[in-house]
């Protein structure tokens, strides 16, 4: 624990003095928590959307992107070299790597004591009618995700919240795949780079498929330089990126590599024709470019293809189905955190829209219906204390005494004022900045009767 709080108090980790960081290598995190998060406890699924897997997923991130070179598209300023060499500081990053595997153990351990269990005898026939069945009842049914966006009181709020949580892994795309392609192993690693060059274009800028996503969130108002929104990242986005990044980088788990870049490439086509429609509708008349998507429903269908039969196929030709077991919980390891990522992503854009509800009809908060669990807690702040995005473990009332300030659960923030009172639900993102001093404020836990 000592080496994370050492590898943690790197300058790359100071609080900045906005809530969106000025460079992609300022990684806020908030060191008041140490003391009360364990960071190297094994994470169980229903705790995904808590702080300390918040903590874990950010420090993961950033450990494995100081092997990854960021650079703005836009002229260095003053501020930029120093963040920049604090980020990629040598001393930092075998910091970092000196715990990544026990990070890594805490974030993913569940999938494999818990969850994702294999049983029963497998052989490449079972296999490809297990995963084609699983994509075909997939699709099948229409995209949920959109649907429920869709019904929300804002869908344009709602998508670009969404297409957020997205950038952390698609304004670097396949990075994590880069990570597969080195060694030697035989004519499937020819055929996996076929697919990692369709990602970089073929190496036209234009056509790479980070650059058309960085087009997609500009239409639509959004900043495109990457992490530009880590203050707003859930703990279940970074955890589909760490995911990747894990299976990659740790050899041992190559199989399961395969199983999830299988599932990802499968499930990709039929997810995407959804949303690229649903930001058509959404956005229409807007200017909304959604090349992104739409390569992705066409290049995809080819993906998948050639990940089961040119590169599963051979390799359990050449391995045995002895791996296959690995294949599947890699697969489902997969499948499983992008469903509770669709779920966490929808529980925050209801929390946005109950703020926003209650903003026009007045902060109060009907205090019969819940009791409270603790005494209150008081603060008091200057103008522009930034308190950065955390998640509480259990529901707090929260209301301001004197002063105001913004509350942020979404991209645009609430302005509470003196006497406003809200219920902050266990499990959802938020953060404040102080606008007019002095404000206090208290919090308490509560529960519903």
């Amino acid at each position: 624990m000592h080496s994370i709080q050492q590898y943690l108090s790197s300058p790359a980790f100071d609080l900045p003095a906005d809530l969106l960081p000025k460079t992609p290598w300022n990684r806020p995190f908030r060191r008041q928590d140490l003391g009360s998060v364990d960071l190297l406890g094994p994470l169980a699924a229903r705790e995904l959307s808590t702080n300390r897997s918040l903590a874990i997923h950010r420090i993961l991130l950033n450990i494995y992107e100081q092997s990854m070179l960021f650079l703005p598209q836009r002229r260095f300023e003053s501020h930029d070299l120093p963040s920049f060499r604090a980020f990629y500081d040598p001393d930092n990053v075998a910091l970092g790597q000196s715990n990544r595997v026990a990070l890594e153990r805490a974030a993913f351990s569940f999938l494999d004591d818990h969850e994702i269990k294999v049983t029963g005898r497998w052989e490449w026939e079972h296999l490809e009618q297990y995963f084609l069945g699983v994509i075909e009842r997939y699709e099948e049914e229409p995209c949920s995700l959109t649907a429920r966006i869709d019904a929300l009181d804002s869908p344009t709020t709602a998508y670009r919240y969404l297409l957020i949580q997205q950038a952390s892994d698609f304004l670097s795309e396949a990075s994590a795949m880069g990570r597969a392609m080195l060694g030697s192993f035989g004519a499937t690693q020819s055929e996996l780079m076929k697919v990692f060059i369709d990602e970089y274009g073929y190496g036209v800028h234009d056509r790479k498929h980070s650059t058309l996503f960085e087009r997609c969130c500009s239409s639509v108002g959004l900043d495109p330089e990457p992490h530009r929104y880590y203050f707003h990242y859930l703990p279940s986005s970074i955890a589909l990126t760490n995911y990747f990044h894990h299976v990659c980088s740790n050899k041992h788990l190559w199989f399961r590599y395969l199983g999830a870049l299988y599932y990802t490439e499968a499930s990709i086509p039929h997810f995407n024709k959804a949303l690229s429609r649903a930001l058509r509708k959404a956005f229409e008349g807007a200017g909304v470019d959604t090349r992104y998507f739409d390569e992705h429903v066409h290049i995809d269908q080819h993906h998948r293809r050639m990940v089961l039969d040119d590169v599963i196929r051979p390799t359990i030709a050449l391995c045995g189905a002895q791996v296959i077991p690995e294949m599947v919980i890699g697969f489902e390891s997969f499948r499983l955190l992008q469903s509770l990522a669709d779920r966490d992503c929808l529980e925050q854009l209801a929390f946005v829209e109950d703020l926003e509800r209650s903003r026009k009809g007045g902060f109060k908060v009907a205090r019969r219906a819940y009791e409270a669990v603790d005494a209150p807690l008081a603060f008091s702040e200057p103008k522009g204390e930034i308190s950065y995005s955390h998640i509480h473990d259990h529901d707090e009332l929260f209301t301001v005494e004197l002063g105001s300030m913004e509350f942020f659960a979404g991209i645009t923030p609430v302005v509470l004022e003196a006497g406003d009172s809200i219920i902050i639900p266990a499990g959802r993102l938020h953060g404040s900045r102080v606008i007019n001093e002095p404000c206090t404020y208290r919090v308490q836990k509560v529960r519903r009767r």
